[in-house]
């Protein structure tokens, strides 16, 4: 397992993409900051970032997999490596540690433009909503992180079943921008089976906001706990069904 993981983060490390996705992350937060008035509410959200990562993710996961077909490597690595379940777990750690490395980005850089835009203003340990500042951007960035775990599984899962990366970015958008309104619409139109429909896995978007933001649980109809627990749950699930693809895919 080891050497699958060096392996892996060697070609991650050497590939353009994952840098791409980092400066695209960094322009996207500094037309946050060009576009809009600076808040509060955006010192809290990373800029914009916690919407940009998971997009990130997707694109720079499924990227990562499908490399290996395009390139026709993917036989080489069979042939290096007898356990096929190393070869996806390494995968998975390294863009795990990638979406980590993005959050920590994130925040470094929002403290970055703040000093730089806004010096004198809103302090840090000042109250917004219900936590001193500070602590809602960590909160939010943890949500990310979580929410992270469900992205990967969910972007190898998407790239072994339809095997067109282009298809899997685009959920990754669709999810991005439409996921919270389509399930927010799906348990509103469907109330006498909210019981069951508040779990499903669009509504794990909201956890990017809702551990700072007690509210959004009445749009998500579940518990701070639940929401994670769901994240978790889901990331295994689309982990492992993503495996059961790759173990049977034709090389």
């Amino acid at each position: 397992m080891r050497t699958s993981l060096k392996e892996e983060i060697f070609k991650f490390y050497h590939q353009k993409i994952a840098l791409y996705g980092l400066v695209t992350m960094l322009l996207l937060m500094i037309y946050s900051v060009l576009t809009k008035n600076i808040t509060k509410s955006m010192l809290a959200v990373g800029f914009g970032s916690i919407e940009w990562i998971p997009i990130i993710l997707i694109a720079v996961g499924s990227a990562f997999f499908a490399m290996e077909y395009t390139n026709n490597t993917i036989i080489m690595l069979m042939y290096k490596h007898s356990s096929k379940i190393k070869i996806y777990l390494a995968k998975f750690l390294v863009v795990v540690i990638y979406g980590l490395i993005l959050t920590v980005v994130a925040i470094l850089f929002t403290l970055v433009l703040k000093l730089l835009l806004v010096p004198g203003e809103f302090s840090w340990s000042a109250n917004f909503q219900e936590h001193a500042l500070w602590v809602d951007l960590l909160l939010n960035m943890a949500g990310v992180v979580i929410y992270s775990l469900f992205i990967v599984g969910l972007s190898f899962m998407l790239i072994m079943l339809v095997k067109v990366n282009a298809v899997v970015i685009c959920v990754g958008l669709s999810l991005a921008f439409f996921g919270a309104s389509f399930s927010s619409g799906l348990m509103t139109a469907l109330p006498s089976l909210i019981g069951l429909t508040k779990w499903n896995p669009l509504s794990l978007i909201f956890i990017s906001q809702q551990l700072t933001r007690s509210s959004i649980s009445l749009k998500s109809n579940l518990t701070d706990v639940q929401l994670v627990v769901a994240t978790i749950i889901y990331s295994i699930f689309f982990a492992v069904l993503g495996y059961y693809l790759f173990k049977h895919r034709r090389v």
